[in-house]
């Protein structure tokens, strides 16, 4: 947890700013953070991170774009040194907020104002939200943490307020998966899986709601994010009901599939959610590398091995929950590490 200092730390930095530009993680957790912060600063511009495994290059062209006078980055674990030397050649401050184990070089994260919570890895999301403790903020934080499998501290608070939407005697794990918050992380993170225009049309209408329950309405700003859940969600029960079949009395829960859309880790969660015996191994392919999403007690130390065993891999995260990238070349490897 970060400590007060760190906290006011932080907020002073963000309200130096004027024009700042928010890089987040392509996630709820990632986007719920930049909203709350959105909106109690009442200005700057957010983008989506689409790049995997770190914050890329080609981001630099953004900056340019858009001229801001800070960059923000959240809820992401890397950050390309070219980002960071080109932003600071531009004499651009960077602040950088997040709760994963980094693997970039301290001599570029020196360049930034980082403030990571790792390893206790509170997400983002709450860091966002203890920076101005604002209550009508409070329902984006709660559907950011729930997404990251985060319980926190304001929960309770928040259960009073909606006790329709939260249950506050489940686990974290439960509560993504029996919750109607629960069921808005899953509906925002189908909503970033979505176009340009419609997840810019969808951030425009978060930035000025007062409810969770907005998120419900249907009118013009939401009549895509709607359709774009309903669509997704179908082909991820899809996906789920063939996984389900599989492996039934094995330690290990392997899937593997192919598509337009990547949703292994929404996968990985659900199968894991039903298989807590099991550690789920979920494999999305893509023509020239395979994104793998681990879930179970062994996650991060089955990951550290694949990542001594398979050249050309890349990956980390919490101990229950991780995330990884092999080269398409390296799957027979990956099955025989997978039986080993």
């Amino acid at each position: 947890m970060l400590s007060k200092d760190k906290i006011n730390e932080l907020r002073e930095l963000l309200e130096k700013t004027q024009n700042p530009l928010f890089f987040f993680d392509n996630d709820s957790d990632g986007l719920c953070s930049f909203i709350i912060l959105q909106r109690a600063l009442n200005k700057g511009k957010g983008i989506p991170i689409k790049s995997y495994p770190d914050l890329s290059e080609k981001y630099v062209k953004k900056v340019q774009e858009l001229n801001p006078d800070s960059i923000i980055i959240l809820d992401k674990a890397d950050v390309n040194h070219k980002f960071i030397e080109s932003v600071s050649q531009q004499n651009i401050p960077i602040i950088w907020i997040d709760h994963h184990k980094s693997n970039t070089l301290d001599e570029y994260i020196s360049k930034t104002h980082y403030f990571n919570t790792y390893p206790e890895a509170e997400p983002v999301t709450y860091i966002a939200q203890k920076i101005y403790n604002r209550s009508q903020d409070r329902f984006f934080a709660m559907i950011g943490c729930i997404f990251d499998v985060y319980i926190p501290d304001f929960a309770k608070e928040f259960e009073k307020q909606y006790p329709e939407l939260f249950n506050s005697k489940l686990d974290a794990f439960d509560a993504l998966h029996l919750t109607e918050i629960g069921k808005f992380s899953l509906m925002l993170n189908f909503g970033l899986m979505n176009t340009t225009t419609n997840v810019v049309k969808l951030i425009k209408y978060l930035e000025r709601i007062n409810s969770p329950y907005d998120l419900l309405e249907e009118n013009y700003y939401t009549k895509e994010f709607h359709k774009r859940y309903n669509e997704l969600n179908k082909e991820l029960t899809k996906l789920i009901n063939k996984a389900k079949i599989k492996n039934k009395d094995e330690k290990i829960l392997f899937f593997s599939y192919e598509g337009q859309n990547s949703m292994s880790g929404l996968l990985a969660n659900k199968l894991y959610f039903l298989n807590k015996d099991k550690l789920i191994i979920v494999a999305y392919k893509k023509p020239d590398k395979i994104n793998l999403s681990i879930r179970g007690e062994n996650a991060l130390k089955f990951t550290k091995k694949m990542l001594e065993k398979i050249e050309g891999s890349s990956g980390g995260g919490h101990e229950n929950a991780t995330g990884a990238m092999i080269p398409i070349t390296q799957y027979e490897k990956l099955l025989e590490l997978i039986k080993d």
